[in-house]
């Protein structure tokens, strides 16, 4: 009894693994024997003590003793040949650790990126030569120049697009951001018929305008399905995605591609001559460009312009075929009787800002934006126009000139450098500056070569210097600001499904969707926001807490008398943000930072 009331007392107190219980019954059992061995011993040297003539000191050291050794308990293994019984339990971690190789759990190591090219890079090559006889073996510096080339879509020497897939499925609306578009515009359904309820009840809608509205959506749904679409893709570069979206597009599509840099819309509009109509909106030509597009074909339309002028720029494009205008200046229903015919009075069906600078320009040592290459303290994108809208400011006169003040607020707000004051110190103390490396050396006085941590390294702090002075040349926060409060709005096609069209008739009847690409926190939280508030500006306490617009008890915008319905808030997000796939990340390490944010004209 005593043994099972131990056995009981150590499952209570936590050894509730089987080698602990084993364990303790072995040891109770050791001393059970030693006890016993030991009053054995008693009796025997008390009886015998009474018949020895020997003194009682020589008597007790002559004893038998037990030594320790006899007491000492095996080694625990779990032995599943014998016929003993074990729980379920242990037999089936005793089959894991069998399987495993002696281990619980199987572990295996995160393959990496070296691993994964050669494998992708195998597998072509055995897709290709599935009947040749393959001697050599794969060397791993051809893997590296041939896999921009062979691995990536869409990609040149010019420019790897970044997520080009999932760019194009959301402006398509097809495969997983068709299934998001098809739930939200279920949820927005229910919600207008719940509305409408409740306006038939009150009084404030007849049964005669709910019909004459889902008349005129069906009739909208049904013209759309027929009508071409139209596309803007704002920041062309080397033109991967927008190569990327002409392949899908049907006949009469169109596609509008927009850069300020001459060089970038010449090299796109000679990668896609098939597609182009026209050069006319090219204002500086590097070259002939020949326009090779024929009917059946969706059709390319370069335009050189920043994009925070699309708004002039896309009111005055004609459709080269018709004469027609696209788009014309998008006025009011009542204001629109005197305008001409247009091409697509809708709006435009997607938009793509694919932000910051591409591959050539980083690449390309001469336009100042590598820290990694020696060349000049330029960073203008629009360097290479000889027009007179280039901008005069360079990164070498915001060096040279900007004072210590200046230089630490700018670093600050559009580097997020912790180092920003010493940094700022260093640069005024090493002027003159001209070249990126004299920068890089001025930065290095104050910021060591390698650090324990990666961020406060001398790669990572140059980064995020270059990265602050290229948004100040180019003015690159206005022109986004711009761009998403101001033009994205204008030319997006408003959705007739969104349920705050009710007892609304004439709407629009497409989904305009706005997809952005950014690449550090400044772009993204200014996309979030307009997508979610309406406004890049946040007010509240501590910088949070809501946008410029006042709010009721339910989240509700409160409308003031004269605004136009819905001009507050223009989108509504689609989704969450994407992120690219380790795949993807492991061939162009330019995608490891890349944000994709999905919204919805309403």
């Amino acid at each position: 009894m005593d043994r099972i009331a131990k056995l009981i007392m150590a499952a209570i107190f936590g050894m509730s693994s089987i080698r602990a219980v084993v364990a303790t019954a072995a040891r109770t059992r050791s001393i059970d024997a030693r006890r016993f061995q030991n009053v054995h011993n008693n009796i025997a040297f008390v009886s015998s003590a009474s018949s020895s003539s020997l003194p009682i000191r020589e008597q007790h050291d002559a004893r038998p003793v037990v030594t320790r050794a006899q007491h000492k308990l095996t080694s625990f293994s779990l032995d599943t040949t014998s016929g003993r019984q074990f729980h379920s339990s242990t037999q089936l971690l005793m089959a894991k650790r069998k399987k495993n190789g002696g281990r619980t759990k199987k572990t295996e190591k995160a393959p990496s990126k070296r691993s994964i090219k050669l494998s992708k890079l195998a597998q072509l090559d055995s897709e290709d030569d599935d009947d040749e006889d393959v001697d050599g073996i794969l060397d791993f510096e051809d893997a590296e120049q041939d896999e921009s080339a062979v691995v990536t879509p869409f990609a040149t020497e010019y420019h790897a697009p970044v997520m080009p897939k999932e760019c194009i499925d959301a402006l398509l609306q097809q495969g997983v951001f068709g299934e998001m578009m098809d739930d939200k515009l279920e949820r927005w359904r229910k919600k207008k018929s719940i509305a409408e309820a409740k306006l038939k009840k009150a009084g404030l809608l007849d049964d005669d305008e709910v019909e004459t509205e889902e008349a005129s959506n069906s009739a909208e749904t049904s013209e759309s399905i027929r009508r071409p679409r139209l596309f803007v893709d704002g920041t062309l570069g080397g033109g991967g995605h927008s190569q990327a979206l002409l392949e899908q597009l049907s006949p009469g599509d169109i596609l509008i591609g927009c850069d300020q840099d001459s060089e970038a819309i010449s090299t796109a509009s000679a990668r896609l001559s098939k597609y182009l109509g026209t050069s006319e909106y090219i204002v500086e030509k590097n070259g002939e460009l020949s326009c090779s597009w024929e009917e059946g074909r969706p059709m390319f339309i370069p335009v050189q312009s920043n994009f925070r002028n699309l708004v002039d720029v896309l009111s005055t494009i004609r459709h080269p075929t018709s004469g027609k205008l696209l788009l014309g200046k998008r006025l009011k229903k009542q204001d629109s009787e005197s305008e001409e015919e247009l091409e697509f009075p809708k709006g435009v069906n997607g938009m793509l800002l694919d932000l910051g600078v591409s591959s050539h320009q980083i690449n390309t040592g001469e336009r100042g934006f590598a820290f990694m290459k020696d060349g000049p303290l330029d960073m203008r994108m629009d360097s290479n126009s000889t027009t007179a809208a280039v901008s005069s400011l360079t990164a070498a006169d915001i060096c040279n000139e900007f004072d210590e003040a200046t230089l630490i607020s700018l670093l600050r707000t559009y580097g997020d450098e912790p180092r920003a004051r010493r940094i700022a110190s260093a640069i005024i103390e090493s002027r003159p500056l001209h070249t990126t490396t004299d920068l890089v050396h001025a930065i290095n006085t104050v910021t060591p070569t390698f650090a324990r941590q990666k961020r406060a390294g001398l790669i990572a702090t140059s980064a995020r210097v270059f990265q602050a002075l290229r948004i100040v040349v180019n003015e690159e926060d206005g022109a986004l600001t711009e761009v998403l409060e101001r033009v994205a709005p204008w030319a997006l096609a408003r959705s007739g499904s969104h349920h705050s069209n009710v007892g609304k008739n004439g709407s629009d009847g497409n989904d305009g969707i706005l997809a952005v690409l950014s690449y550090h926190s400044m772009e993204d939280k200014m996309a979030k926001r307009v997508i979610r508030d309406g406004s890049v500006d946040l007010v509240g306490r501590r910088g949070r807490g809501g946008s410029l617009f006042e709010r009721d008890l339910f989240g509700n915008i409160i409308q003031n008398e004269g605004d136009e319905e819905g001009s507050h808030v223009p989108f509504e997000p689609l989704g969450k943000p994407q992120k690219a796939t380790d795949e993807e990340v492991a061939i162009n390490s330019r995608a490891r930072s890349a944000t994709l944010r999905l919204g919805i004209r309403i």
